[in-house]
């Protein structure tokens, strides 16, 4: 009789992610002594307020450490409204606190689809999305944007326009829901209002749910607010947002709270979802989360991102047929190398795939970045720039060498 598999057959729809391989390559090549500048992972600067240190310090020191309601603490799922500037459309029912957004996410997913589902994912997606949707028992399937004019979906920097989510929802009648990200991780691009609300109709009129993440929502540039949506039928009935405080503060990337925020049939069922499987984030990192929101923002924060992106952009300016994406928000660049596609290496590798770029830019120039072919299209790279700005300028410098020593 043939051994029954032990392991379920959502597990092998979830890949390795090349990042996290090329990433523990790097650490090997550290281990060796060789200097490694590491490009690839999204971590702010500096440390976390020693304010906020403090609330978490007194908590445990206080002991109120105890359970919370399986929903999150009150206080924060009312602060969340604010933070999230819904007061007119959304009220604290309609918050679920989890142990961070990808938990949030996941808890939705699990409410809103069943085996045989599609979900559309943005073509431009986080690398969790795909997994998680996995896992949810749903399918994902990737929309790509339409071609422009120029028969090059990257000329408009890989944003999807509610034409290109009709045509993919009409195509799969089984889609539960559209998952994308605004600010998007990779491609640093920002929709607007207007697009947003547009793609939300469209999932409206198709009786599917618009999950967007925003987790970097503060983390926009040149003076630019995130796009503020209107109380619209289809927003309140249609929209889910995910977000967290892991990419909003300094020195807050462990600090697994974040949150869930749309209808209530969907936010209460979550919850439900949640109480019965991890529970919702410790007391004192709610605790942390609610000071942390409710204090004036750090604009220093922005501006030294800011002048950190700025620096990336001249240097890879002065990289012959390299191309920098503009950089709206998040702390990422993608960096087009296509024009290197099919050059060889000094031992006459031919470097083609985003995959290859990324090994090569780490074996021969000790940088680490991140493959960007998760915009569904070879030739690009991602690197974050919220590094110190000496790592910035080294990295880019090696990147440059690295690049002018492949042959044609």
């Amino acid at each position: 009789m043939a051994p029954v598999p032990r392991l379920s057959p959502r597990y092998y729809r979830v890949r390795p992610s090349t990042a996290s391989e090329l990433a523990r390559e790097g650490r090997a090549y550290a281990q060796l002594g060789r200097q490694v500048i590491n490009l690839q992972g999204g971590h702010l600067p500096g440390e976390m307020d020693h304010g906020l240190r403090q609330v978490g310090a007194d908590a445990w020191r206080e002991g109120a450490i105890g359970y919370t309601e399986g929903n999150g603490l009150p206080d924060l799922r009312d602060a969340v409204i604010d933070w999230l500037e819904l007061r007119d459309v959304r009220s604290a029912e309609n918050v679920l606190i989890a142990a961070g957004s990808r938990s949030a996410l996941s808890a939705v997913l699990a409410v809103i689809t069943s085996p045989g589902d599609v979900v559309l994912v943005d073509g431009a997606a986080w690398v969790v999305f795909h997994p998680l949707v996995s896992v949810a028992g749903a399918t994902p399937v990737p929309i790509l944007p339409a071609q422009g004019s120029n028969a090059d979906p990257g000329s408009r920097h890989f944003k999807l326009t509610a034409v290109d989510v009709r045509t993919q929802l009409q195509l799969m009648p089984s889609a539960r829901a559209v998952l994308m990200a605004n600010p998007v991780n990779p491609t640093a691009q920002l929709y607007t209002a207007e697009e947003i609300v547009a793609i939300i109709e469209v999932c409206a009129q198709a009786g599917a749910v618009c999950i967007i993440d925003r987790l970097y929502g503060k983390l926009i540039y040149d003076g630019v607010r995130y796009p503020y949506l209107p109380a619209t039928p289809a927003v309140r009935d249609h929209c889910v947002l995910i977000d967290g405080v892991s990419r909003a503060f300094r020195g807050s990337g462990g600090l697994r709270v974040g949150w869930a925020c749309g209808p209530f049939d969907i936010i209460e069922a979550a919850g439900r979802v949640q109480m019965f499987g991890m529970g919702p984030a410790h007391r004192v990192d709610q605790l942390v989360a609610l000071a942390a929101i409710t204090r004036p923002y750090d604009i220093g924060l922005i501006e030294e991102l800011q002048g950190l992106r700025d620096l990336l952009f001249d240097s890879a300016r002065a990289v012959p047929d390299l191309v920098a994406w503009p950089v709206a928000g998040t702390m990422y660049c993608m960096l087009d190398v296509r024009k290197f596609r099919g050059r060889t290496d000094a031992s006459s590798w031919v470097v083609d795939t985003s995959a290859e770029f990324a090994d090569y830019l780490l074996t021969d120039g000790g940088v680490l970045v991140a493959p960007g072919d998760i915009v569904g299209q070879e030739g690009f790279i991602r690197v974050a720039f919220s590094r110190a700005s000496q790592d910035v300028t080294a990295g880019m410098a090696r990147i440059a060498l690295s690049l002018g020593r492949l042959k044609a």
